[in-house]
């Protein structure tokens, strides 16, 4: 009967929805949509859902939020990332102060396949000063 039981729990979890899989609780530097970030290079983290696995990622950052829904990333696309971790640092084109970003991600999950885009999320930088430590 547990034998039973766990099949059933595992393909349950196989047979999740794209959209089940999708992240969510998207956070820049450990919070959501902040405003006035420092970080010239910022931390970007997700949550998966419960039994969800990931393989690997893909961030996209935009500079419009047009953009972003076209799955533009002009500021940022970090192509497939094999990886099990559910963060990445920015690594796209040099951002200015008050800039607004908007991003979301993806994962590779069970069987390897791509799953739905997070809903979007945004970022506004603050006044970045390139000669201070933190930016080089």
């Amino acid at each position: 009967m547990r034998r039973l039981a766990n099949c059933a729990l595992f393909l349950t979890v196989l047979c999740l929805p794209a959209a089940a899989q999708a992240p969510h609780d998207l956070q820049c530097e450990k919070a959501t949509s902040p405003r006035g970030v420092k970080s010239p290079n910022p931390r970007l983290s997700w949550v998966l859902n419960p039994g969800v696995v990931q393989h690997a990622y893909q961030v996209l950052v935009a500079s419009s939020e047009e953009k972003l829904n076209a799955d533009e990333g002009d500021l940022w696309d970090s192509g497939k990332v094999v990886s099990d971790q559910t963060g990445a640092q920015y690594r796209g084109k040099e951002l200015s102060s008050l800039q607004r970003c908007y991003w979301k991600v993806r994962i590779w999950g069970a069987y390897y396949s791509a799953g739905a885009y997070s809903d979007l999320a945004t970022w506004d930088v603050g006044l970045l000063f390139f000669d201070s430590p933190e930016a080089k």
